[in-house]
Parts: C-alpha cells; sequence; structure tokens
C-alpha cells in the first residue's frame, strides 16, 4: 500500500542511541500506512546490524539504504541525490538517528492537522532538550516566551530565527512537484532551510503537545555550538554558505550576525591554522571575506584608539594630581600622615 507519510532518518554511528529512534516510529498508531527511510552511511559501530533487525521485524515499515562508504565525506548531498528521490508519502517528517518520539500518536495528529488545513504547508509542535551529560536540566524548545516574542509564525519570523525542531516538523511535501535543485550544497543547518522551503508555499501549524525528544550530547554536529571555536573550524564554511543561500532565495540577510560569524570563523580557522579553509572562505564567499577583514581591522583600531585614551587620560590624571600636590602641600602633608599611622598600626 502507498505510505501517506514517509519518516526520512539520517545515522551514523549511532549506536548506542538508534533503538530509541526506530521504535518511536514503529510504535506510532496512525489509520494511514507509513514508511521509515533510513539512510545508514557506512556505521562502524554496530548501527546498521541493529537496523537490520528492525528490517527484518517491520518489513512493510522501515526501508533502510546501507552504504559501504561513508558518502558524507566524499561531499555528497545525501538528501538530494540518494534520500529525497526514494520518498513515497505526500507527508514527510526528518529525524535524526540520535532522536525520537516520545507519543504514539504524534504522526496522526500532525496529519489530521495538514489533512483538515490545506492551506498549512508545515506542522510542529514543541519538543524536551535533553543533556545527555546531564550538564543541565531538560528544557522545552520553543520556549512560550521565544514564541511571544515571535509574535507569529511566518516565513518572516523563520528566517529571523528557526523555532522548529528537527523532528516536530511534518511537511506537506513540496518536492513531488517542485525540483529537489532547490535544496543546495554544502549548507548547515540543512533542516532549516528545509523549513523555508516549505513555510515558502504554505502557513506553519502549531500543536502545544510536547511528542518528542531533541538529543544533545558530545557527538552532535551542533554540540560545541557557543562553547568552542571548533564550532566555526568544523561549520563555519556551510554556515556562510547557508547565510549566502538563504539571501538568494529570500531575500533576507541579517548583516550585524552574518559579519560577527564570518568574523568567529575566520580567526578560528587563523588560529587553528587551517589554510585551506581560508583559502577557500576567500574563493566562495570573498565579499563576506573582504567585510569580515574591514570589520576585525575596525575592531582592532577601536580597541587601540580607546586604549590610547584610557592611558592619555591616565597620564593628564596623574600630572593633574602632581600639580595639585605641588601646589597644596599642605593638604598633601594631611593626607600623608593618617596613611603612615594606618601603615604603623598595622605593622
Amino acid at each position: 500500500m502507498h505510505p501517506k507519510l514517509s519518516v526520512i532518518c539520517l545515522t551514523y554511528n549511532h549506536a548506542r542511541f538508534i533503538r530509541q529512534a526506530l521504535d518511536g516510529f514503529v510504535m506510532q498508531k496512525t489509520d494511514f500506512p507509513l514508511e521509515v527511510v533510513i539512510h545508514d552511511d557506512a556505521s562502524t559501530d554496530g548501527t546498521s546490524d541493529i537496523i537490520r533487525e528492525y528490517e527484518k521485524k517491520y518489513p512493510q515499515i522501515v526501508k533502510p539504504i546501507y552504504q559501504t562508504e561513508n558518502q558524507w565525506s566524499k561531499g555528497k548531498n545525501i538528501w538530494r541525490e540518494i534520500v529525497f528521490p526514494q520518498i513515497k508519502g505526500e507527508y514527510v517528517l526528518y529525524c535524526e538517528g540520535d532522536d525520537y518520539f516520545t507519543a504514539e500518536d504524534k504522526l496522526q495528529k500532525q496529519v489530521d492537522f495538514l489533512d483538515s488545513h490545506p492551506d498549512y504547508s508545515v506542522c510542529f509542535h514543541p519538543v524536551t532538550i535533553k543533556y545527555e551529560d546531564k550538564s543541565q536540566p531538560d528544557e522545552i524548545f520553543p520556549s512560550d516566551s521565544l514564541l511571544k516574542e515571535l509574535g507569529d509564525m511566518s516565513l518572516n519570523s523563520l528566517l529571523r530565527c528557526n523555532f522548529m525542531q528537527t523532528n516536530s516538523v511534518v511537511y506537506r511535501w513540496r518536492f513531488h512537484k517542485d525540483s529537489l535543485s532547490l535544496l543546495p550544497d554544502y549548507i548547515q543547518p540543512g533542516d532549516w532551510f528545509l523549513h523555508l522551503l516549505h513555510a515558502q508555499v504554505g502557513k506553519i501549524g502549531f500543536l502545544p503537545d510536547i511528542m518528542a525528544v531533541y538529543r544533545k550530547h558530545q557527538g552532535g554536529i551542533w554540540a560545541q555550538a557557543g562553547k568552542s571555536d571548533l564550532h566555526y573550524v568544523n561549520n563555519g564554511l556551510p554556515y556562510l554558505n547557508f547565510i549566502t543561500k538563504v539571501k538568494e532565495q529570500f531575500g533576507y540577510y541579517n548583516e550585524k550576525f552574518s559579519l560577527n560569524f564570518a568574523k568567529n570563523t575566520l580567526l578560528a580557522l587563523l588560529k587553528h591554522k587551517e589554510f585551506e579553509k581560508l583559502k577557500q572562505f576567500s574563493e566562495w564567499f570573498p565579499e563576506i571575506y573582504t567585510e569580515a577583514i574591514q570589520y576585525i581591522t575596525d575592531q582592532i583600531d577601536a580597541y587601540q584608539k580607546a586604549e590610547f585614551e584610557r592611558k592619555h587620560k591616565q597620564n593628564k590624571w596623574r600630572k593633574l594630581c602632581g600639580r595639585i600636590v605641588k601646589q597644596h602641600k599642605t593638604t598633601y602633608y594631611f593626607l600623608y600622615i593618617p596613611i603612615v599611622r594606618i601603615k604603623h598600626k598595622n605593622a
């Protein structure tokens, strides 16, 4: 039977997590057929063996793609070139192999919403963010305060902030009609771009139920975000490409944020002597590269000017104090005596 919904799962070395993800897929209670297209990118930790167990047990649902060589490291656009052409469902959800569902009626609720709201192209809900190392307590995303700050759930709001966690989103799949060439190569975060492409052709629907978990752990792509300059080394260029493609496709460009991100990427690449990536930066994004260098230069100039003025003020103050002491020796004497007494007393 033709599936109404396709779950896409990309996984690599997720042996610790993949069972929970697969259990979340196969536990779904729906009145429609679904498929799980799971792509294992030549895992080396036994992930593929676990997937084979589920493939054997649920052959009508689990539709695996096993790689013998890692495709991501070869620069392949796994979504566009390998997985998305396999999709049969009217609706699509994407879930990484280290995240999972917590409600057995999640997909039914989201499909029911989209079926009854044909002018909507996206349906999402809040998720629990779970920190594997227990460094922080669980939290809900998006928070009520973030939703209030956004004001609405439109394409314009989504351009400013990605308020939809990946495994919470069901799309009315536009690529049964539109070309997959709309999906650019070498971008991160790709899920945000996918949200934008679907919000471009319909409204965004929101269900208040918390029905999935986004897991934060050291092996995650965004684990170092905001914590280490290695985040910029590993993800800086694809994110700059994301910014560039968003500007081309949607006409949105946050100059202040983009310059700051480009500056941090440039400094991180210099610090870690990633000269090949620096060359790529200058060749792929010449305008941003030039702006980043000018931005850093301006900051250095401003810092040096501030330091000069600070030292100049200090020198002026010292000279002024010297004149006061010379002109008011009596005052200086009465100030000096108590200090001597205090020192003598402490001794």
